[in-house]
């Protein structure tokens, strides 16, 4: 087998990268956790949402009673999602590099 050549590493350093993203994002979407939150209902996703800085179209709505859970909840799948869709960008421009031999 001849030896990989930098622009068939890049290629395959990008699709690895953006098979990763998407599967984080997959775990992300069908956790537990999620389901619990979406059971939660409008109220709870737009309280979420003022907690995190987020904008909300609605109303100032009171904090359900498990507050702290369900915001730590929240910024944790905030923060797995950018990291899938961080991955999934660098993975993206190193194929796109490597396909326009850039390197």
């Amino acid at each position: 087998m001849a030896p990989m050549t930098q622009a068939e590493k890049l290629e395959l350093c990008g699709s690895i990268l953006t098979f990763l993203g998407g599967a984080l994002l997959v775990i992300d979407t069908f956790s537990p956790v999620r389901e619990l939150l979406l059971k939660g209902g409008k109220e709870k996703w737009v309280w979420l949402r003022t907690r995190l800085g987020l904008p909300s179209a609605g109303a100032t709505i009171e904090p359900p009673a498990n507050d702290a859970e369900a915001l730590r909840h929240a910024t944790r799948s905030q923060r797995v999602t950018r990291a899938g869709f961080g991955l999934i960008t660098l993975g993206f421009l190193l194929d796109l590099v490597a396909k326009l031999h850039l390197c």
